[in-house]
């Protein structure tokens, strides 16, 4: 039978070290708050089995937030500290029906389903009753102290990580020792490590930043990227050019096409929308709508802009493949790259532009047609 597991996320806190009006948690960082973008992957996971989120019994942002009635998810108040506010959670549940428990902070919004599948896998294989992530530490530690800052040796030394998984009863029984006693708990391998119970460390992802102060969400951004590719070929006619990247290249060929044909731009087209998960040109743009007949490529790219703009997502970087046997691209590059700097609002420093033949292979090689390859990066705005 399957292991059952209960998630808890604290999110009680009010985060005064990130100098804000609102907690940390309700800070957006795209189009989702932090807690969004956490919960979201516990309520992806086929292993969790519920969700608490302790919460400040004055909360008034939580019922804003996406997973706020999400059947998963129960809330319960949490307390002024984070033993309490999980404890809190552990008590109000009927913890026979539970394994195991996860625990997470609410502000490491950049974990993976992977994340929960490695901890979980190791648990239930080593037998520990309590596993952690960690990393190690690069940087030179000193001491704090009253009289001479003292260096440590950092290969003592290693950085803990959430999430955390725990057997059920010891979690309980020792997170209640604790409170009780007045100890101060910084974490759930705290706690476990002061009642003697067995622990094993995995290690964790430099990624998986814990945001508390108000720098911590440009780092987090660095790590929020998207990725996309676009494709696009049309056909040559007899001509005297086209257009390429918006850019009219003079030739002894013309584009066969429902639009202006400017293959390029559709590529890239593509790219955003697929990164974006938006769908296709096809979507917005279908050829068999009159309206977009000899339709100019550079407004399907304005278009695409402001979608991944309406999510807050801007192009950080572009690489670009031009396939074709004729004409040949050296001559125009230059204007081909002004003129796409221009279109996409980007420095020509961040994109890349390449062009090849396919070696006199298929319907390209004939020189019948031309198509392009594009691979972009999306972040979100600065």
């Amino acid at each position: 039978m399957k292991n059952k597991i209960l998630a808890i996320i604290p999110a009680a806190g009010i985060g005064e070290r990130f100098l804000s009006k609102d907690p940390k948690q309700y800070h957006k960082i795209g189009h989702s708050t932090l807690i969004e973008k956490t919960i979201s992957i516990f309520t992806s996971s086929e292993l969790i089995s519920n969700i608490i989120v302790p919460i400040h019994k004055d909360d008034k942002n939580i019922q804003n937030q996406d997973f706020y009635k999400n059947p998963k998810i129960k809330f319960v108040n949490g307390g002024d500290s984070r033993a309490r506010s999980v404890l809190s959670a552990l008590e109000s549940e009927d913890l026979t029906n539970y394994d195991y428990v996860l625990t997470h902070d609410v502000a490491r919004p950049n974990i993976s389903i992977d994340h929960i599948r490695d901890i979980v896998n190791e648990i239930q294989n080593k037998g520990s009753d309590c596993i952690f992530f960690y990393t190690p530490i690069s940087e030179s530690i000193k001491k704090i102290s009253n009289e001479e800052d003292v260096t440590l040796n950092k290969e003592d030394y290693y950085l803990v990580q959430t999430p955390q998984i725990c057997k059920t009863k010891k979690l309980y029984t020792a997170l209640k020792s604790c409170v009780n006693e007045g100890i101060d708990v910084p974490d759930e391998s705290f706690v476990m490590e002061k009642m003697n119970h067995s622990l094993t460390k995995i290690k964790g992802s430099s990624s998986n930043i814990k945001v508390t102060y108000p720098e911590d969400i440009d780092l987090i951004k660095k790590f929020n990227t998207r990725v996309g590719t676009g494709f696009d070929l049309h056909t040559y006619s007899p001509g005297n050019g086209f257009l390429l990247g918006g850019y009219f290249i003079k030739c002894d060929q013309s584009i066969n096409a429902h639009s202006d044909g400017d293959v390029l731009l559709h590529s890239i087209a593509d790219a955003i929308l697929g990164a974006s998960a938006l769908g296709d040109i096809g979507i917005f743009f279908p050829d068999t709508d009159a309206a977009n007949k000899n339709l100019d490529s550079k407004k399907i790219i304005n278009f695409c802009l402001e979608e991944i703009s309406k999510l807050d997502l801007e192009i950080f970087n572009i690489d670009i493949t031009i396939i074709c046997e004729t004409p040949k691209i050296s001559p125009f590059r230059d204007f081909i790259l002004s003129s796409l700097s221009e279109i996409l609002k980007i420095d020509q420093s961040n994109i890349g532009l390449k062009a090849t033949t396919s070696e006199k292979i298929g319907i390209i090689g004939k020189n019948k047609a031309i198509a392009v390859q594009t691979s972009l990066n999306l972040i979100t705005k600065k």
